[in-house]
């Protein structure tokens, strides 16, 4: 007569088994016995066996139920069913490289190469601790030491890969024991010397002081303040004042700049006169004029008043009346201004200081013998890409008819920036001055003796020696010697070759 075998939970599907007479039901990982079955016996030890050794095997059952245990081989873990997958049971923590792939929300384990406790929080595993790997300390830790006075301190350390960052202390002290870094530990947060440029990264809201000076002697930039210090402006971008930055005092390579940025608008000079306000200059920004003792000047430069000079330096323009004669040791007669100027002779009172015409105004012809110039060298102006300094060697190319040289034996050279040269040819272009011949500071490198030839040289702006330079690329001979692989500047005479 067949028997039914029911399960504890009687919700549960299927929870029972029918055994028939006979037979063995195999529905289970477990042999259930049907009456009058032969070789029962065997079949019921190897069940309590299977149980005994929840099923040891290196492959899960394949007939489990819920609850049912089984001893993963493999992974050397005692496991129980759910109903749908095997997972861990509890209190055996897998050591492992990897973390197992058959993990349950809130399942721990153990990384075998770092020494770190993780938990699955049922998407990834999660860090427990500690935060850094077996044989490193990271994070904090607590310690009671004893300071100079043998008084025991509290402190926590700040810890990353070993390493300590910074002690954290509600006292000043000294260590008793010294401490790497930490030759004295002050009241809150001390960071270590040890590290080079260990410092707090970020924003701070306030501070005692900054560079060492407190912050009570800093000026303010958002209200009225005073300073008993000299101000300096290490800059040629000066001083900007005004709401719109109206006005600017600056620096530039012809000297201090006064500037007016707003349309139209004068700058005025005053000053305190026995107590009186008084303008004593103005410059007319509408009519670029400038006024003395008035505001009004109707001229470039307009003076109200009597004006007493010890001499008059500089271009006379515009129409003169009556005869202009200048008094004492250095009388010159009457000055006709007309058609021509006739004189004697023209005769400076200063050796070489003063010229004949200007850079923007010349005469057409100068008849004349010249016996002498003061400087050395013939140039004519080209247009550069950039802005180039004294000494650079250029070639034609570029954007523009000059560039500068970054080509060893360069046959497009052109010559060197002057400085000041003898003669200038195309003179009104605009542009830089270039060395076509003549005596003139040259940038150089390398071993040079007096008298090499000079040719481009792959370092950018520099002239450099070749025994035996191609054709058309030597830009003339050295005149000093030099030996330095740094760039420096030397004589050189340009197209000797």
């Amino acid at each position: 007569m067949a028997y039914t075998v029911n399960k504890t939970n009687s919700s549960a599907s299927p929870n029972q088994y029918t055994v028939q007479d006979g037979v063995v039901n195999a529905q289970t990982d477990l042999s259930l016995i049907g009456k009058g079955y032969a070789g029962y016996g065997e079949l019921i030890a190897e069940n309590f066996l299977h149980l005994l050794e929840n099923f040891s095997n290196s492959s899960a059952p394949t007939k489990p139920i819920s609850g049912q245990l089984w001893y993963d081989s493999t992974a050397a873990r005692l496991k129980v069913y759910t109903g749908s997958s095997f997972v861990p049971a509890g209190g055996n923590v897998p050591y492992q490289s990897t973390a197992p792939s058959t993990l349950s929300t809130g399942d721990l384990w153990v990384d075998s190469d770092t020494g770190q406790l993780f938990f699955y929080n049922g998407t990834a595993s999660v860090l427990v601790g500690p935060p850094a790997a077996t044989g490193t300390t990271s994070g904090f830790t607590f310690d009671s030491i004893l300071d100079s006075s043998d008084v025991t301190q509290n402190i926590t350390k700040l810890f990353n890969d070993g390493n300590l960052i910074a002690i954290v202390s509600e006292d000043e002290f000294t260590p008793k024991v010294s401490i790497s870094g930490f030759a004295t530990i002050k009241k809150g947060i001390t960071l270590t010397t040890a590290i080079s440029d260990t410092k707090f990264q970020g924003t701070a809201t306030d501070s005692d002081s900054l560079g060492g000076v407190v912050a009570a002697n800093y000026m303010r930039s958002n209200a009225n303040d005073t300073t008993s210090g000299t101000i300096t402006v290490a800059n040629d971008g000066g001083i900007i004042v005004g709401s719109d930055s109206d006005f600017t005092v600056s620096i530039d390579s012809g000297g201090t700049i006064l500037s007016n940025a707003t349309q139209d608008t004068d700058i005025t000079f005053k000053v305190n006169d026995n107590g009186t306000t008084t303008t004593v200059m103005t410059i007319d920004g509408s009519e670029s004029r400038v006024g003395i003792g008035t505001t009004s000047p109707s001229t470039k430069l307009q003076v109200s008043g009597t004006t007493t000079s010890t001499a008059f330096a500089g271009p006379l323009t515009g129409d003169v009346t009556g005869n202009l004669s200048s008094s004492g040791a250095n009388t010159m007669g009457t000055l006709v201004l007309g058609d021509k100027l006739t004189t004697q002779e023209i005769e400076p009172d200063t050796d070489a200081t003063y010229d004949i015409g200007t850079s923007s105004v010349g005469y057409n012809t100068v008849h004349a013998k010249a016996t002498s110039a003061q400087y050395a060298d013939l140039a004519e102006i080209y247009v550069t890409d950039n802005n180039y300094e004294v000494g650079t060697v250029v070639v034609f190319g570029g954007t523009n008819e000059i560039t500068i040289t970054d080509e060893k034996y360069d046959t497009r050279v052109a010559g060197v920036i002057s400085a000041n040269p003898a003669y200038i040819m195309n003179s009104k272009s605009d542009g830089q001055p270039v060395a076509l011949a003549g005596k003139v500071k040259c940038k150089v490198h390398g071993t040079i003796t007096k008298g090499a030839m000079l040719v481009a040289s792959n370092r950018t702006g520099c002239a450099t020696k070749s025994q035996h330079p191609p054709v058309g690329s030597v830009i003339g001979k050295a005149l000093q010697d030099y030996n330095s692989d740094q760039t420096g500047t030397i004589y050189i005479v340009v197209g000797r070759c």
